[in-house]
């Protein structure tokens, strides 16, 4: 696969940069519609002005691993040097809260009638 970076390609012509970052800010409008739905007018604005393939790069992990919009939009205002994917902030699929046990205790069923029975 082909490096994005500027500064690894020093001989990339400035059409296929060009291409590279617009191929980049697609697929960050991508990740942002499929995970969260649409994507207001001023993110699209940001995305489409973004001239640094490593920007947009980390928008694109970042909106891959976050579990919601707001967490997108914090790392999206925070700036560059606030990269970082750990902590529970980068957990796409949240953990699911534990079971709490239920009170000992009798326990009531259904009767036929629909009643309500305690057991014993």
């Amino acid at each position: 696969m082909p490096d994005s970076h500027p500064q690894r390609l020093p001989m990339m012509g400035d059409d296929a940069r060009g291409a590279f970052l617009q191929g980049d800010r697609e697929d960050l409008l991508e990740v942002l519609a499929l995970r969260f739905g649409a994507v207001p007018a001023s993110v699209q604005a940001r995305i489409a002005a973004c001239e640094s393939a490593e920007t947009l790069e980390r928008w694109i992990l970042v909106a891959a691993n976050v579990p919601d919009w707001t967490s997108f939009l914090t790392d999206f205002e925070a700036g560059q040097g606030a990269f970082r994917l750990v902590g529970t902030s980068y957990e796409p699929i949240p953990a699911e809260p534990k079971p709490t046990a239920s009170p000992p205790g009798p326990r009531a069923r259904s009767t036929s009638d629909g009643a309500q029975e305690k057991e014993a």
